[in-house]
């Protein structure tokens, strides 16, 4: 029997802040639900407090649905006739996350107009303006007034419906959804999310207020300089107040004839390596640098979000549509900044933050190391300790099981029996077909294991000289340098067929700025890894081949390496070791090649979008790869280790601070819970400490 139910609710605290920071003041004012198809029944908690016959259905249904259920289970949880009935989380579901599942988003707007869901089904356009009237406060000052049923009863009335037209959409989403990964696995590992959420992540609030004074005040101290710096000799006045105006930051490069495209943290970098620019115009790029840092701004939200120092509900489970990884909210755990400094100084830093003596270690770039702290913002509560396990390379890794590239996985398992070096320096070996002692490790210019390492990173997706490029300058890896050393190095018949399409890439426009000379080097490396990856290159095509045909034939299933493609109605699939599916709604081939229908990730609107066999590749292995870390999240909350947050490929957990709870027990943990995948080489490494670092 399943029971589904929505709630209506109104707090002083708004829903921005978080779903458990508004249910710390919430009112529930209407609960509307039904049994499996059954008629929709309405309860007005602020005129009739008969909750007999819910709690009834409660306490015996199979399932209860909601739509964004931790919303509605969070909140119902602080009212006390609710609380009585002591509902276990395990019959909890939820129509949003079965949509992620399946690769589509979890707004139910967007989901009734995907499903193209009739209009006696489709959820009420006016409920936002009924909402703003009805749970949002009239005045900004406690005691909180609110409109309500006796101020405006027409549209109170109007807000009931609206109420129980939730609960119709909802059912018509849950039978319009396919089901696929709708399975126990994946419904326990929700669960366990859950938990983690409500669980929260314990964070420094002394930090973060010296961190917001901090900053607020090196954001004054840069918009002075830059004034003094740019001050007007005949008007007196500065031409640029603070280098955060954009416009008139680049109107001032200009008239000194700096001409630049944009002002990205990228085109900054490159210009700032300009030995030619005047030291006047390199200190203001290099204030620049340090004034836009937004990832400071996360100072501020630790103090707005976190409750008593906790921070609840970070993690979107199978918020990554594709892949079905999980994705961040609130502080964004998924995109903090690499740090700059090494542990020492980020340390040392955090020390001096608390007493307001910054000044004595980097004065001219505290916004870098107020970066750099960040991941110290996340600390252990009292009598706890941070647990810390990352998967070693498992991308690398598992890219190369799914393929069968059988030369890495030996590798691999030779590098973690200490028997070869890492895979970063065997990568760049195989490349050049040249033994280990062939390389001159000790010339820095050379940077040979960083070869290896861009390589690794940017190439086993079908990424060519533009991926390898973008990949070489995350990392440092100066391109004229690269090719100064490695020319030589290179195979004269691989230069050859490097100039070849160098010649073919120049009349595409394709040659993304670089000279001859450096594009061939660049070429010559694809080149060269790609022929040290004869499975993962035809893994690509056999992939390619085997979408086209599934989406040609449906009802047909085609297995490639260690994966099944097919198409079920208007769905391609993949279906992954793990027994899950990735989804690619509305699959199609056109003039352009392979689309499907998805979430444009710049604009977010629901669009066609093209894909191609690498990208198909990364979702596969990033998919796998979440799977991995999946089954060894769900160990870990069975052994005690209490998750708490995922970054990545990290598990974060705040165990009892016990030498019986230990990173090394938790690496062990997270490779060994996944018997699916026999034969892929796991590895994992931590730390524990008090303190979350890189």
């Amino acid at each position: 029997m399943k029971l589904w139910l929505d709630c209506e609710t109104r707090s002083s605290i708004p829903l921005k802040r978080g779903i458990w920071n508004y249910a710390d003041d919430v009112e529930v004012m209407i609960v509307t639900w039904a049994i499996d198809d059954g008629p929709v029944a309405t309860i007005d908690l602020t005129s009739d407090t008969n909750v007999t016959e819910l709690s009834a259905y409660a306490y015996t249904a199979d399932e209860i649905w909601a739509h964004i259920a931790e919303f509605d289970h969070t909140v119902l949880e602080r009212m006390d006739w609710w609380k009585r009935l002591n509902v276990p989380l395990s019959k909890w579901r939820c129509s949003a996350t079965l949509a992620r599942l399946h690769g589509l988003p979890g707004g139910m707007d967007k989901l009734c107009s995907i499903l193209k869901l009739p209009e006696g089904e489709v959820k009420d356009k006016r409920g936002h303006e009924l909402i703003m009237l009805f749970c949002v406060p009239t005045n900004d000052e406690a005691p909180w007034k609110y409109n309500d049923r006796r101020s405006h009863p027409k549209e109170w009335r109007e807000f009931l419906c609206y109420a129980a037209q939730d609960i119709v959409s909802m059912r018509a989403i849950y039978h319009k959804l396919p089901h696929w990964n709708s399975t126990p696995r994946m419904w326990a590992l929700w669960h366990c999310d859950q938990r983690t959420n409500e669980r929260g992540v314990q964070f420094d609030t002394e930090l973060a207020t010296a961190g917001v004074k901090i900053t607020d005040r090196e954001k004054r101290r840069l918009a002075a300089r830059t004034a003094k710096l740019t001050t007007n000799l005949v008007t007196g006045e500065a031409d640029v107040e603070s280098t955060t105006q954009r416009n008139r930051l680049l109107a001032y490069l200009a008239d000194y004839g700096v001409d630049l495209p944009d002002l990205t943290a990228d085109t900054v970098e490159r210009r700032l390596e300009d030995e030619s620019l005047p030291e006047t115009i390199k200190e203001l790029l290099r204030i620049r640098q340090q004034a836009t840092k937004s990832s400071t701004a996360k100072y501020k939200r630790v103090l707005t979000l976190a409750r008593g120092g906790r921070m609840h509900g970070m993690l979107v489970f199978c918020g990554a549509q594709r892949t079905g990884r999980w994705s961040g909210r609130m502080f964004q755990p998924h995109n903090l900044p690499r740090p700059k400094y090494e542990q020492w100084e980020i340390d040392a830093w955090i020390t001096l933050a608390k007493h307001d003596e910054t000044e004595m270690l980097y004065p001219d770039d505290n916004m870098g190391c107020a970066s750099s702290a960040l991941r110290g913002l996340i600390i252990a509560a009292s009598g706890r300790a941070l647990c810390v396990a990352d998967l070693a390379n498992i991308e690398g890794r598992d890219a190369a099981w799914i393929a069968g590239e059988d030369w890495k996985l030996d590798a691999f398992r030779a590098y973690d029996n200490l028997l070869a070096p890492d895979l970063y320096v065997q990568s760049v070996m195989r490349s050049f077909g040249k033994p280990h002692e062939w390389f001159d490790w000790e010339d820095k210019t050379a940077q040979w294991r960083q070869i290896g390492k861009v390589q690794e990173l940017a190439l086993q997706y079908y990424g060519g000289v533009g991926a390898f490029c973008s990949m070489a300058d995350t990392y440092g890896l100066r391109l004229e340098q690269l090719a100064d050393a490695a020319w030589s190095t290179i195979p004269l018949d691989v230069r050859l067929l490097a100039r070849e399409q160098w010649n073919k890439a120049r009349r595409r426009q394709r040659t993304y700025g670089l000279e001859e000379r450096v594009w061939i080097v660049c070429q010559s490396l694809v080149l060269m890894w790609r022929a040290a990856h004869p499975a993962i290159v035809s893994f690509w095509f056999k992939l390619e081949s085997a979408v086209y045909a599934a989406v040609r034939v449906p009802d047909h299933p085609i297995q490639v390496g260690r994966v099944t493609i097919d198409r079920k109605g208007a769905w391609l699939r993949i279906l992954l070791p793990s027994g899950r599916y990735l989804c690619y709604p509305a699959t199609g081939i056109e003039d352009s090649g392979l689309s499907f229908m998805g979430v444009n990730p710049y604009t977010r609107q629901w669009q066609r979008l093209s894909t191609y066999s690498g990208k198909l590749f990364e979702n596969i292995v990033q998919g796998n790869s979440a799977d991995i870390l999946m089954d060894g999240f769900i160990a870990a909350e069975e052994a005690g280790y209490r998750p708490v947050l995922s970054v990545h490929d990290e598990l974060i957990t705040e165990p009892i601070a016990s030498p019986e709870f230990n990173d090394t027990e938790l690496s062990r943990i997270m490779v060994s819970n996944s018997p699916w995948a026999e034969g892929l080489p796991l590895a994992a490494k931590g730390f524990t400490a008090q303190r979350y670092r890189k």
